[in-house]
């Protein structure tokens, strides 16, 4: 029953998708539909609770994606290879060499990302060995067979005492240089327990900051150089974002806590390899005060001679809630005054398509979650219609991640049916897709 239920509330979303009318039936928010998606596609297994999708594209157009499924307190990172028009290849894959030990949350899914040479490399969080409680640590294993095989995972993380560490990213660079991120708290004193508990205003849970932390490989993956701290007062359970641009540059974000219980978005980056960064930068001063956590981090894009846009979300009562970005154009040392991309209550950290520059992100939560899409055009402006009338691309997902390559793009998403949860596919040429003007 669960399965068939599941299988119609797709069908009803496909039906969605053909009709390129006014989709006010199946959401309350109306934007007109003219894309060409195809039918939503089950991946993975239809008895498995599976969520925290993740997915990269590689440079023959072909696409992975990576998700975990739930046992209990166990869990498994799973990976599925598909080609460039979106046909599997092969049964899906455990990367994990022990089953069950990895973690996940909805949160902090795990990272994909493939090299120039077709290197696969998958980061994802693990109970550690001495450990079967909440520390864990962060894992990269590396697959050079097109996903058919993944070598003994490595240890990211170079602390021997136990810790949490989480909310991951991961980049790989042009020459094959491997970049990780993560907040860590091996430094971190837990919150007193009187703290540890819902804030009425905003619904979340307030804990203690942590450090964010990063490494290097510069042997494909097979080690990592030792971890270097770049901040500290940072968001405990927001995500983190690594991005590398084509001279080499890498940038990392953050949400960082400021005095007065501000959560904004910094930036850094580094010129030289993640040896050293640069002092980090405020992106926008979005006067979003938060005791506790909106589990929301930041998409980012980097194009050339230092220019980097950011995407997130922010809540405060200055302006509207919703989207927004904000462009850099000297390395992220300053940013333009941040424009809204789209009203509404989003959910989690949005997604760049590097191909193209939109953005993919969840929009509400439970029941009345969807999956939307915008666009910038090729003069940096905003190609989707008004504020606020994104494309729908799902009326019924949440989680979603997105890539686009060879003028195709891949989005996966998670779909809810109460009993479990299980991941699905769809993907649409880039340029037959298109926006109306939207409305409410």
């Amino acid at each position: 029953m669960v399965k068939s239920n599941l299988m119609k509330k797709q069908l009803l979303a496909a039906v969605c998708f053909a009709s390129l009318v006014i989709v006010a039936g199946c959401t309350k928010r109306s934007a007109t539909l003219t894309g060409n998606f195809g039918p939503p596609q089950l991946i993975s297994p239809a008895e498995a609770n599976a969520s925290e999708p993740a997915l990269a594209t590689a440079k023959d157009g072909d696409a992975y994606v990576v998700w975990v499924e739930h046992h209990g307190k166990d869990a498994d990172v799973m990976l599925k290879h598909f080609n460039g028009e979106g046909q599997a290849l092969g049964a899906p894959i455990r990367v994990n060499a022990k089953a069950g030990q990895a973690t996940a949350w909805r949160g902090d899914p795990p990272t994909v990302a493939v090299a120039e040479d077709g290197t696969i490399y998958i980061g994802w969080t693990g109970r550690a060995e001495s450990s079967t409680g909440g520390p864990a640590n962060i894992y990269l294993s590396a697959s050079r067979d097109s996903g058919r095989s993944f070598a003994a995972p490595i240890t990211v993380n170079d602390d021997r005492k136990p810790a949490v560490h989480g909310m991951h990213s991961l980049a790989v660079s042009g020459d094959g240089r491997v970049y990780v991120a993560w907040l860590d708290e091996r430094n971190v004193a837990p919150a007193p327990m009187k703290d540890m508990k819902m804030d009425a205003s905003s619904r979340h849970h307030m804990e203690s900051n942590r450090e964010l932390f990063f490494a290097s490989s510069n042997d494909g993956g097979r080690s990592f150089a030792a971890n270097q701290r770049l901040a500290a007062d940072v968001c405990p359970c927001c995500k983190t974002t690594l991005t590398v641009a084509r001279d080499g540059r890498v940038y990392v974000s953050w949400r960082q806590v400021l005095p007065g219980d501000y959560r904004h978005i910094a930036v850094s980056s580094s010129s030289d390899q993640g040896k050293t960064f640069a002092n980090a930068t405020i992106v926008s001063n979005d006067e979003w005060v938060l005791k506790g956590c909106p589990v929301s981090g930041a998409a980012l894009l980097a194009g050339a001679a230092g220019t980097l846009r950011v995407l997130w979300y922010a809540g405060s009562d200055k302006g509207q809630h919703g989207i927004y970005w904000s462009e850099s154009r000297d390395a992220g040392q300053t940013f333009t005054p941040r424009e809204l991309l789209a009203a509404g209550s989003a959910r989690g950290t949005p997604v760049f398509l590097r191909d193209g520059g939109g953005g993919v992100w969840q929009d509400g939560e439970g029941s009345k979650a969807q999956i939307l899409l915008s666009r910038f055009g090729k003069d940096g402006s905003v190609s989707s219609g008004p504020a606020g009338s994104p494309m729908i691309v799902t009326p019924a997902g949440e989680l979603p991640a997105a890539a686009s390559a060879n003028g195709r793009v891949f989005i996966a998403y998670v779909a809810d049916d109460g009993a479990k949860q299980s991941v699905w596919l769809i993907n649409a040429e880039k340029g037959k897709l298109a926006f109306g003007d939207g409305g409410q």
